[in-house]
């Protein structure tokens, strides 16, 4: 038993993390569509949240405009983009100033649909006449789910109600398959007569760097729990992977799988990666119980530590051109 609170903002943040992920995915693969309909989505977010009256406007002014969502009561207007870099918000604020919207709007907000980078810095437009803030004025899903989490208990439940039906997961299609690769491959893991049980050598445990450089001030933990797992589970997984007793559709899908499930669990955790990890390690435990499967706590944080260097655990965000 849980406050309603918390049950209301997890489901939020398990529905924007997919999303996201969704998003950057798309926008990888140069899928631009998902985009225009995220426009009309987060201008009923956004009203729903800050109580506001946003338009679409690019229905009025076309796509050549520098804005998209627009309130004249509240002289606050939005850019919803894919893309967090700072050339990016330049030429937004460049625009904006252009079409001389800075006239009917105070407030430029860029709310990136997939990660900010985030920068303590102003933005002016070519003659100084309109500038933002980027620490306040550029927001991503966390500012968004900060801004829910500051409504009422009432507000906050209508607006989970909106993202439940906004967002659909795919149930069917999508976890039964990887939930089965997961449970087939803890049971190989978990299996103390294979052959490679135990054998495990780590040369590099953190081969691209990314523990050490995104998530510094954990790293040393982090790779001290990688290094102590992978000397009993290292090599089996090396040689499953190798002989491919699993087949490298299955796994890969997996991967995408973790992606989604452990951005949101991050994100619920507020970018705490040793917090995450155990909320992780916990869940498919949990799952692995549920299907009555060997639970070996160990093979799952192996396998979940093993992942996060591979970036499908925690994945860094997709690195978009403008």
């Amino acid at each position: 038993m849980g406050l309603q609170r918390d049950q209301d903002i997890n489901v939020i943040i398990q529905r924007f993390a997919y999303l996201r992920n969704i998003i950057e995915i798309s926008v990888a693969q140069n899928l631009t569509s998902l985009n225009v309909i995220s426009e009309n989505f987060f201008r009923d977010l956004l009203n729903l949240i800050l109580n506001s009256d946003f338009q679409n406007l690019n229905v009025e002014l076309g796509n050549a405009a520098a804005i998209d969502l627009g309130d004249k009561n509240q002289a606050m207007c939005i850019q919803v983009t894919s893309t967090g870099d700072k050339s990016k918000i330049t030429k937004t604020v460049k625009k904006f100033a252009e079409h001389g919207l800075h006239n009917d709007y105070k407030r430029l907000v860029v709310l990136i649909a997939t990660k900010k980078k985030y920068q303590a810095d102003k933005v002016s437009s070519a003659n100084s006449e309109f500038e933002i803030d980027l620490k306040k004025d550029v927001w991503d899903w966390d500012d968004v789910v900060k801004l829910a989490n500051d409504l009422s208990q009432d507000d906050l439940s209508e607006v989970r109600s909106f993202v439940e039906a906004g967002i659909k997961f795919e149930e069917v299609a999508t976890p039964l398959n990887e939930v089965g690769t997961f449970i087939d491959l803890m049971e190989i893991l978990s299996n103390e007569t294979h052959d490679e049980a135990g054998k495990g050598v780590l040369k590099e445990p953190d081969p691209e760097g990314k523990i050490k450089h995104r998530f510094s001030s954990h790293a040393d933990y982090l790779l001290e729990q990688y290094g102590v797992h992978f000397v009993e589970y290292g090599a089996v997984l090396a040689e499953t992977i190798k002989q491919g007793d699993l087949g490298s559709a299955r796994v890969r899908r997996l991967g995408l799988h973790l992606a989604t499930k452990s951005n949101a669990i991050l994100m619920a955790s507020e970018g705490d990666p040793k917090e995450a990890l155990e909320k992780l390690v916990e869940f498919y435990v949990e799952a692995l119980q549920k299907y009555n499967k060997h639970s070996d706590e160990g093979a799952v944080r192996f396998f979940m530590l093993d992942q996060m260097v591979k970036c499908h655990v925690f994945p860094n965000p997709v690195q978009l051109s403008a």
